[in-house]
């Protein structure tokens, strides 16, 4: 009971915390303790579930940079600098997607392992 009062709490904060760079710390502190305080089947397929819209956000991602360095690809030759950055940030997002999809894959194992 004591830990769902903190999560609350804690989420309540996160939600109010100014400036984006902050926001992005506090969401990887809330992700963190989110996995730390799992311990029963729905919050390991909670958490999968949370990995496969991550997952399915860098795919996107990846999408929409390889389509960008299409376009760059055939413009003018001071823009193919940039279809190759757009191809990195493709493949990067790519294989971020893949370590989500593992994350999820453990944590749907670890719900199914748990009585």
């Amino acid at each position: 009971m004591h830990r769902r009062i903190a999560t609350v709490l804690l989420l309540g904060a996160l939600a109010f915390s100014p400036g984006s760079a902050l926001a992005e710390d506090s969401a990887a502190l809330l992700e963190e303790l989110v996995v730390e305080l799992a311990h029963t089947p729905a919050h390991h397929a909670a958490i999968a579930r949370h990995y496969r819209a991550k997952a399915a956000e860098a795919r996107s991602e990846a999408a929409r940079h390889e389509s960008m360095g299409r376009s760059y690809g055939r413009g003018k030759l001071g823009t193919r600098g940039a279809s190759v950055h757009c191809k990195k940030l493709s493949e990067e997002n790519s294989a971020l997607a893949a370590e989500y999809e593992e994350l999820a894959r453990l944590h749907e194992a670890e719900a199914q392992a748990k009585p």
